[in-house]
């Protein structure tokens, strides 16, 4: 192949990305340091943390979850697809038969935040990131499932390990990473807001429509996270009486500023709806350098 001819071939590969109309290959979430330095928890009770750990930078995309799909998901065994998925707030399509499922971004869609999964099936994406993806294993790893029933690893015990695990961030993790300023003037805190601020920032909040990824350049944490206020609401690990915890405002109708604040949380059925979505965390290994 000539010089010519692989630039072409490179800059039409780049052109497809963008569009989002190809099968996504599989690549590692894109994550920010938290540093290890003990911080106390806030008012709220939240936000302590101990240990140095790496957190998704963005939500998970569609294109990043349709490359998960593609790789474990020829039967939807787990239901990890869903068909609303291919309509008005999602971004991934499904052809083909079980046992040999594929799956697509929709056009435009790739950088979008993917919705219509349940806790579980964030938790078997972590799984699966931990074991080397492609056709890495997706019930055991950092968490085990074993007849519906997920054991949840100790984040501490994993952050001070050799090897990188994946994980959904504790709500203590997911809270520092947005809200907790270890250079806050006048002394490290937190802010009421997740874009170092104590007023309401410029997100996708109640817009109808989500958003790419990190398309709210002034609504940063002090650590460099994307929309851990608005696009969508993001499960953490926290579990409750059968309830899971969910975190941060979403596009969807209704949902107003107060929803970005610190001081609001909730603990939800694990369900699928169009504006329920997670980032992931990592520990241990690289993660805890």
């Amino acid at each position: 192949m000539s010089v010519k001819t692989s630039i072409w071939a490179a800059a039409v590969g780049a052109l497809a990305f963008a569009a989002g109309a190809v099968q996504a290959q599989p690549t590692l979430p894109e994550t920010v340091p938290v540093g290890g330095s003990p911080n106390k928890a806030d008012t709220t009770g939240f936000g302590a943390v101990a240990y140095a750990y790496k957190i998704g930078r963005y939500e998970v995309t569609n294109a990043e979850f349709c490359a998960f799909l593609n790789a474990v998901n020829k039967t939807n065994t787990h239901k990890l697809y869903d068909a609303r998925m291919a309509g008005e707030y999602g971004g991934i399509t499904r052809s083909g038969d079980s046992g040999s499922y594929t799956f697509a971004v929709k056009d435009g869609w790739g950088k979008k935040p993917m919705n219509y999964v349940t806790w579980e099936t964030a938790v078997r994406y972590t799984n699966w990131l931990t074991n080397g993806q492609g056709k890495g294993d997706t019930e055991t790893g950092s968490y085990k499932i074993n007849d519906g029933k997920v054991t949840v690893p100790d984040h501490a015990k994993l952050a001070a390990g050799k090897e990188t695990r994946w994980v959904l961030p504790t709500e203590d993790e997911w809270y520092k990473a947005a809200y907790y300023d270890p250079n806050k003037k006048g002394g490290a805190g937190y802010w009421n807001y997740p874009a170092k601020s104590d007023s309401a920032p410029d997100t996708n909040i109640n817009t109808n429509a989500p958003s790419d990824v990190g398309s709210h350049a002034k609504a940063v944490s002090p650590y460099g996270t994307y929309d851990q206020g608005g696009n969508m609401w993001e499960y953490n690990e926290s579990r409750k009486g059968g309830k899971v915890g969910l975190r941060g405002g979403s596009f969807y109708i209704n949902d107003n500023e107060s929803y970005l604040r610190s001081g609001t949380r909730y603990d939800v059925l694990s369900a699928k709806w169009p504006n329920y979505g997670f980032r992931v965390a990592a520990l241990g290994g690289a993660a805890a350098k």
